[in-house]
């Protein structure tokens, strides 16, 4: 009996970071709602830490927080990580996702959005308002990140993906 995602249209994650790994395949796999994209997960910005960020081709910081149930919890990191992103947006396994989404008033008070992942997929289910970031300092500390001038690229789970180049990118 296999233990990973089924082959159904939607998968059951054992833990968050199972989600987290899944999402980061998708992302770098096939095309996706976000186009081509530079990454990095758990990005420490002294606050908390965010579960993927990504810079795009058009320069825009987005933030992603995964969560197997809790997508209060979820919406409020999210939100959270308003100060520094342009979108943020909470990913769930599908089935949990689009329970959710009969709570879409508060993602929209937040302005975040809601991301569904599956066994194939990430689909968005609410689309994240575009935001200038509270904190302008810390965008740019963000894109200092991907620019490589931080000195933050560490290796093992926070590592910034040694495959995307400034000028490269993932999708």
């Amino acid at each position: 009996m296999a233990t990973g995602p089924t082959k159904s249209k939607t998968a059951r994650f054992e833990t968050e970071s199972a989600l987290v790994d899944a999402f980061l395949q998708l992302l770098a796999s096939r095309p996706n709602p976000w186009g081509r994209m530079q990454l990095t997960t758990e990005w420490d910005y002294r606050s908390g830490f965010t579960d993927v960020l990504v810079r795009t081709r058009q320069k825009q910081i987005i933030a992603f927080e995964a969560k197997l149930t809790d997508w209060r919890r979820a919406a409020h990191q999210a939100y959270k990580n308003t100060m520094f992103a342009e979108k943020a947006y909470v990913v769930m396994p599908a089935e949990v996702a689009e329970r959710v989404l009969n709570q879409s008033a508060l993602f929209c008070d937040y302005g975040v959005g809601l991301c569904a992942v599956g066994s194939s997929y990430v689909k968005i289910l609410i689309e994240a308002h575009q935001k200038e970031p509270l904190l302008p300092w810390l965008r740019r500390r963000a894109h200092s990140y991907f620019d490589g001038d931080s000195g933050d690229c560490r290796t093992g789970a926070s590592a910034c993906r040694s495959d995307l180049q400034p000028a490269e990118c993932v999708a």
